[in-house]
């Protein structure tokens, strides 16, 4: 009978015990449910429509000049499942999975935002460089291709078009892309590099010893760089792309109403009327009374106007001293020192 129970109440206080973690359990999952929910909700209610998709791609470009291409990725998907039809979103997609090595579905993506963007030189230069990691060498020098015809004066992608013809020891078609490139930009490195190297595969050393003395004075004297291999680091076009928005999002405009306020510089003798203190091309504050406020002299920028003292009343306002302490200082002047050298307050400029 005592075994009975202790196993009865055992297997009460084991239920009780996993009762008390569901509860806690769901305690702590409600509120990330919730905020969850309010933030898609959120999303929902201030992205709709093409201005929202414009302002996640916006977002996503940012995160992938922060080199965060995982954070830019969902920022583009966000874009597309507010606009499926965003070309654009599309295209970055693809560029921030290439960016993360996901070549395959880079690749899906480019080519989608390639059919959509036919002109576009963003699209094909980066499917370029998606059929260029995946090895499919003569779809990457079509698409290079592409972006020669849209971007004609464009060198980047000339370099590209000879290094893709080179693998395939194309060396004719490789020199001469190269040579373009260089044509439309002399201190391109990358091109440089390739050039030297087409002309020692072809057997010219001559000609490869040349092209590598170049690439040499080019990198060495920091006339330029060779491409790398990270986001932006192979060409203008290898960037995410930032569209120009169309759409017309003004809020209305803020109510502006100027009201006067007595200048701050006012001086005793006329009871709080304003006073004209002109333009000033210098500053000096120190405490010329030793009241423990610090005082402000005003160096005159017109060749008519005259030098100001003014007098730290404490309140935030100042009063023109000028005159009481004697100081008659007429025409411009560039700038102003101050110091109490024999401790008599005199002032220097």
């Amino acid at each position: 009978m005592r075994l009975t129970q202790r196993r009865a109440v055992g297997a009460i206080f084991g239920c009780s015990i996993l009762i008390c973690c569901a509860a806690i359990l769901v305690r702590s999952t409600a509120p990330f449910a919730q905020e969850k929910a309010a933030t898609a909700k959120k999303s929902g209610s201030s992205g709709g429509g093409i201005a929202g998709a414009y302002r996640f791609n916006t977002l996503g470009v940012a995160y992938m000049n922060q080199q965060r291409p995982a954070d830019a990725q969902k920022y583009f998907e966000q874009a597309l499942e507010t606009d499926p039809k965003f070309a654009v979103a599309r295209l970055n997609l693809g560029v921030s999975l290439l960016a993360q090595q996901m070549l395959e579905p880079a690749r899906a993506a480019l080519e989608a935002a390639a059919q959509q963007l036919p002109k576009d030189a963003y699209a094909w230069y980066n499917l370029g460089l998606a059929y260029k990691d995946l090895g499919e060498t003569e779809k990457g020098i079509a698409a290079f291709q592409h972006v020669t015809a849209i971007a004609p004066n464009e060198p980047d992608a000339y370099y590209f078009v000879g290094y893709l013809n080179a693998q395939l020891q194309k060396y004719d078609e490789a020199i001469a892309a190269f040579q373009r490139g260089l044509a439309l930009s002399p201190f391109h490195a990358s091109s440089e590099f390739g050039l030297a190297r087409a002309f020692q595969r072809k057997g010219d050393a001559a000609a490869a010893r040349e092209h590598l003395a170049r690439f040499q004075k080019i990198t060495t004297e920091h006339l330029g760089a060779p491409f790398g291999a990270g986001y932006g680091d192979q060409g203008r076009y290898s960037l995410a792309e930032l569209p120009l928005s169309a759409v017309v999002d003004v809020p209305a405009a803020i109510p502006v109403r100027f009201t006067a306020e007595a200048n701050a510089f006012v001086p005793k003798s006329t009871g709080g009327s304003r006073i004209e203190i002109g333009p000033s091309t210098g500053a000096c504050f120190f405490d010329y009374d030793g009241d423990g406020k610090p005082d402000l002299f005003l160096v005159s920028a017109g060749a008519d106007g005259a030098s100001h003292l003014l007098r730290n009343l404490g309140d935030g306002r100042f009063s023109d001293v000028t005159q009481e302490v004697g100081v008659n200082l007429k025409g411009s002047g560039l700038g102003c020192a101050a110091g109490d050298l024999y401790g008599s307050r005199s002032l220097f400029e």
